[in-house]
C-alpha cells in the first residue's frame, strides 16, 4: 500500500466513524421528538444492524470492494450513505404527508428504521471493505475508526445545538467528506481503478447546499412531533438532550415539554400558581425553609415555595436548555422567576447535589414532569431515575432537618411502588414504624406522597388534612387511614422491610405490579411487570401495545435482532457452500497452507469468538455507561465525554496490539478475555457502591473516578477485535467480513438482551452476562496459522499477489483471488 493510499484509507475510514456516530446520535433525538424516548434507545442500534449488513454482503458478494476497484467501490459507498442519510432525513422531517398508513402504526416505523439504517449498511459495508483488505493495518485503523467516531461524537454536542436535522444533514456531509479521501486514494495509483469523482462531487455540494438552505430558510422542521401540535407551538429549541417546545400561553400558563414525554408549566408573572398536592408540606412550616426543589422545570414549584413565604428555595435543574428557555425568551413572562434574590439556581443532577451540599432544609419537593399519558401506557418502563431509588430517598432524607419534610409526586398508578419506596428508605434511616410518617394526597391523576423522619403528630395530621379538603385533594394514605390491604401490608410496622412486604403482595393472585423498591443496581422506576410475569406479558401482544409500549419496542429489537443474527450465520454459510460447489477441479491443487490451515479449522470458533466480544462490549457499555453518567456531573455533555473516553480508550487498546504476532494472539486473545471476564465480575459486586461513594466527591475527582471505570473496559476490550482479525487474517481473510458482520449483528441483539436483563435482574447480572461472554470468547479463540508472524505479514502485504513470495494466491471462498492493495514500503 503506498503511503498516500494509507492515508487516504484511514482519513476516509475515519470521516466515515465520525459521520456513523454523529447521524446515530442525531437520530435518536430526532426518534424521540417523533416516537418517545425508548425509540430514541432503537435508534442506536441503527449503527450496529447496518455494519452488520454491510460485513455480510461483502462476504456474499466479494466483489463489491476488492482491488483494483477498492477505493472506487469505497468512495462509491461513502457518496451513497451520504445520499441515504438525507433521504432518510427528509421522509423523518415530513413524515405526516407520507404516512401512509397512519403514523406510529408498525409499517409506518418499520419504514422509518429500515431507510435509517440504510446509510449505516453502506458505511459498514465501506468499513469490512477496509478491514478485509488491509488488516495487516488494523490496529492503527482501528484507533482511527475510534478516534473518527468520538470526533462525532463531539461535534454531535455541538450540532444538536442547532436541531437534530440540521446535525443529520451534517453527518451526510462527513460520509461525503469519507468519499473524497477515498477518491484521493484511487488516484495515486495507477493499477487502481478511478473513483466517480462526479457522484462523490454531487453529494459533497448536495449536502452543503441543503444544509445552507435549512440555515437560511428553515425547511427542514420535524412536522409530526408527538404531544406537540405546530398550532399551538409558540417557541422551539433543540438541545444536547432533547427537543423543547413551549405552547402559546392559555390562562395565565405556558406548557413546557421536553421531548413529548415532560411537561412542565411556566407561570405569567401576574398568575397565582394553583394549588398542588406537592405543596402541602408548606402547610406543616409555613415560611420555615429552607427549601430544596429538584427539577424546576417551569418554576411552578419554586413560584408555589415563594408563595407560602419560603425566603431562601434552592432550586436544581440539570437540563441547560431549559433554563435558556426561562431565562431567555420567558424570562420577563415569568418575571425573571430565576433570578430573584430568594432562589439559588443549581445546575446538575439533583442527587449528585444532595450528596455535596453540606445544607439542611426543612422542605425537599421532588415534582413529576412526566405525563400521566406515558405512565399509564409503558413507554418510561425504560427510563432511569437517579431519584427514585432505595439510595436516592436516602440521600434526600439524609439532607433533611429533623421536622423537615420529603415530597414526591408521581402518576396515581404508580403510587404504590413509590410508597413501597419510601417505606424502605424510612426503614433504612431506622425508622420502626413508617406508617406514621407518610402522608398522601392527590388531585388531576398525580399524587404526592409526604415523609417525614420524625413521626407526624395529630396537629401535623390535621393540618395536612385541612390543606387537602380546602384545595379539594383526594386524601389518599394517612398514619390512621391506610386505605387499601396492599398499602397497609406495605408500611406496616410487623414488616422486616418494604421489600419483603412488597414480595408478600407479590405472592396474591391478583398481584400485577412489581412493588420491589427501584435500587441504584436497578433504576427503573417505572417499570413494574414481575418477572415471573414476563412470559405472560410479552405474549399477550395486544395488551403489550397498549399498556407496556417500551417493552413492546424492546421485545421487538430483541426478536429483529435474533433473526438477523441467525440470518447472519445462515445466508453467508449457505451462500459460501454454493460458491464452493462452484470451484473448477483444477482449483483444487492450488491450495496454499494458509488455505490448509482454514480447512483444519473450521470457521464456527472465528465466528464465535467475534459473537462473543460483539455481545461483551455491547453489555459492558450498557452497564459501565450507566454508572459513569451517575458520576460526571455535565449537564447535556455527560453522553459525549463517557463516548469519547470510551472510543477512544479502546482505540488505544486495538493500537497496543500492533507488535503482537499473530502466532502470539490467540494466547494473548484469551489472556484479555480472561481479564474482561474476571473485572466484569467483580465490577458486578463492587461498581454500584463505589459510584454511589464517588456522588459525594467534587466535580474533579468525580470525573477521575468515572475515567478510571471507563478506560480499562475500554483498552481491554478494545484490543480483541484487532487481535481477532489478526488471527483470522492469518487463516483466511476472506472470512474477516463475516467475522465482523457477526460482531456486530451480536451486538444489536445484546444491546436489547441487556436492557431486558437490567430491567428485570438489575445492571450486576448484565455485568455478569459480560463476563460470560468473554469466558466465551476466551474459548473459542481460534488458532493462527501455524508459522504465522508479524514479519510473514508483512512479506505477504508487500507482495503484488497477496502472498508471500513463492507462494500461489490462495482463493476466497466465492474462488476469485484476493487482491491486495498496491505494495509499498511503509515507514
Amino acid at each position: 500500500m503506498r503511503v498516500p493510499q494509507r492515508s487516504g484509507l484511514f482519513s476516509g475510514v475515519a470521516a466515515l466513524a465520525c459521520a456513523s456516530v454523529l447521524l446515530e446520535i442525531s437520530l435518536a433525538r430526532i426518534y424521540a421528538a417523533l416516537f418517545g424516548e425508548i425509540h430514541a434507545f432503537l435508534a442506536l442500534s441503527l449503527s450496529l444492524v447496518g455494519a452488520g449488513v454491510g460485513g455480510a454482503l461483502l462476504y456474499v458478494v466479494p466483489s463489491l470492494a476488492r482491488p483494483p476497484a477498492l477505493f472506487a467501490r469505497m468512495a462509491t459507498l461513502a457518496a451513497l450513505a451520504s445520499g441515504a442519510t438525507l433521504a432518510a432525513v427528509i421522509l423523518l422531517a415530513h413524515r405526516e404527508p407520507l404516512s401512509v398508513p397512519a403514523p406510529g402504526s408498525l409499517p409506518w416505523l418499520a419504514l422509518c428504521y429500515a431507510a435509517s439504517t440504510v446509510p449505516f449498511a453502506f458505511a459498514g459495508l465501506a468499513l469490512a471493505a477496509a478491514i478485509r483488505h488491509a488488516a495487516p493495518e488494523m490496529p492503527r485503523l482501528y484507533l482511527l475508526d475510534l478516534v473518527g467516531g468520538a470526533l462525532g461524537g463531539l461535534a454531535a454536542a455541538g450540532a444538536l445545538r442547532a436541531g437534530a436535522p440540521r446535525a443529520a444533514l451534517a453527518a451526510a456531509i462527513f460520509f461525503a467528506v469519507a468519499g473524497i479521501f477515498f477518491y484521493l486514494g484511487s488516484r495515486c495509483c495507477e493499477r487502481e481503478e478511478r473513483a466517480p469523482g462526479g457522484l462523490v462531487a454531487t453529494f459533497v455540494l448536495g449536502s452543503f447546499v441543503l444544509l445552507a438552505g435549512d440555515v437560511g430558510a428553515p425547511w427542514l422542521r420535524l412536522a409530526g412531533i408527538r404531544r406537540a401540535s405546530p398550532d399551538r407551538t409558540e417557541h422551539e429549541a433543540w438541545t444536547e438532550r432533547s427537543l423543547i417546545t413551549v405552547d402559546r400561553p392559555k390562562a395565565g400558563a405556558a406548557l413546557m415539554r421536553l421531548g413529548g414525554a415532560a411537561a412542565s408549566p411556566i407561570l405569567d408573572a401576574k398568575t397565582t400558581p394553583p394549588p398542588q398536592p406537592e405543596d402541602m408540606a408548606y402547610a406543616l412550616h409555613k415560611d420555615q425553609g429552607p427549601a430544596l426543589v429538584v427539577g424546576a422545570g417551569g418554576g411552578r414549584d419554586v413560584r408555589a415555595a415563594l408563595k407560602a413565604g419560603q425566603k431562601e428555595v434552592v432550586a436544581v435543574e440539570g437540563d441547560r436548555g431549559v433554563l435558556e428557555v426561562m431565562r431567555g425568551r420567558y424570562a420577563a413572562f415569568s418575571g425573571n422567576l430565576f433570578d430573584k434574590p430568594e432562589v439559588h439556581l443549581v445546575v446538575g443532577d439533583g442527587r449528585s447535589f444532595a450528596r455535596r451540599t453540606p445544607l439542611l432544609f426543612r422542605n425537599i419537593v421532588i415534582p413529576s414532569a412526566d405525563t400521566v399519558e406515558a405512565s399509564t401506557t409503558g413507554a418510561l418502563a425504560l427510563s432511569e431515575s437517579r431519584l427514585h431509588t432505595l439510595e436516592g430517598v436516602g440521600d434526600f432524607l439524609s439532607r433533611l432537618l429533623p421536622e423537615g419534610t420529603l415530597v414526591l409526586t408521581r402518576a396515581d398508578a404508580d403510587f404504590d411502588r413509590l410508597l413501597s419506596l419510601v417505606t424502605a428508605a424510612l426503614r433504612r434511616a431506622g425508622v420502626a414504624a413508617p406508617k406514621d410518617h407518610l402522608f398522601a394526597c392527590s388531585a388531576a391523576q398525580k399524587t404526592a406522597l409526604l415523609a417525614r423522619r420524625a413521626p407526624l403528630a395529630r396537629e401535623d395530621v390535621d393540618a395536612l388534612r385541612r390543606h387537602c379538603r380546602k384545595h379539594r385533594f383526594s386524601e389518599v394514605l394517612a398514619p390512621d387511614r391506610p386505605a387499601t390491604p396492599v398499602r397497609s401490608l406495605l408500611v406496616a410496622a410487623a414488616a422486616p422491610s418494604a421489600s419483603a412486604a412488597a414480595a408478600r403482595v407479590a405472592e396474591g393472585a391478583a398481584a400485577e405490579a412489581d412493588l420491589t423498591p427501584p435500587t441504584d443496581d436497578r433504576p427503573f422506576f417505572a417499570y413494574t411487570v414481575p418477572a415471573r410475569r414476563l412470559p405472560a406479558v410479552l405474549g399477550d401482544v395486544g395488551a403489550l401495545r397498549a399498556g407496556h409500549t417500551a417493552l413492546f419496542a424492546l421485545a421487538l429489537l430483541l426478536a429483529v435482532g435474533a433473526v438477523l443474527f441467525a440470518l447472519g450465520v445462515l445466508l453467508p454459510a449457505l451462500a459460501a457452500r454454493r460458491l464452493r460447489g462452484r470451484l473448477a477441479p483444477q482449483d483444487a491443487p492450488a491450495q496454499t497452507a494458509r488455505a490448509s490451515t482454514a480447512s483444519s479449522t473450521p470457521p464456527a470458533r472465528a465466528l464465535a469468538f467475534f459473537a462473543a466480544i460483539g455481545a461483551g462490549f455491547a453489555l459492558v457499555e450498557l452497564a459501565v455507561f450507566r454508572h459513569g453518567l451517575l458520576l460526571l456531573d455535565l449537564p447535556a455533555h455527560e453522553l459525549p465525554a463517557l463516548l469519547v473516553i470510551l472510543l477512544v480508550s479502546a482505540g488505544v487498546g486495538g493500537y497496543l496490539t500492533a507488535r503482537v504476532a499473530p502466532g502470539a494472539a490467540t494466547a494473548v486473545s484469551a489472556r484479555v478475555a480472561e481479564a474482561l471476564a474476571v473485572a466484569a465480575a467483580l465490577s458486578a459486586v463492587g461498581l454500584v457502591p463505589l459510584a454511589r461513594w464517588g456522588l459525594g466527591l467534587g466535580a474533579f475527582p468525580r470525573a477521575i473516578l468515572a475515567i478510571a471505570i471507563v478506560v480499562p473496559f475500554g483498552v481491554l476490550a478494545g484490543s480483541l477485535a484487532p487481535l481477532g482479525v489478526k488471527i483470522v487474517d492469518s487463516v483466511s481473510s476472506a472470512l474477516l467480513p463475516w467475522c465482523w458482520a457477526l460482531c456486530a449483528f451480536a451486538g444489536a441483539t445484546a444491546m436489547a438482551l441487556g436492557a431486558l436483563c437490567a430491567l428485570n435482574l438489575g445492571y450486576s447480572a448484565l455485568l455478569l452476562g459480560a463476563g460470560l461472554a468473554y469466558l466465551l470468547a476466551a474459548a473459542t479463540v481460534p488458532p493462527a496459522a501455524a508459522g504465522a508472524t508479524a514479519s510473514g505479514d508483512d512479506e505477504r502485504a508487500a507482495s503484488p499477489g497477496g502472498a508471500a513470495a513463492g507462494e500461489p494466491p490462495p482463493r476466497d471462498a466465492a474462488g476469485a483471488q484476493p487482491e491486495a492493495l498496491e505494495a509499498a514500503p511503509i515507514a
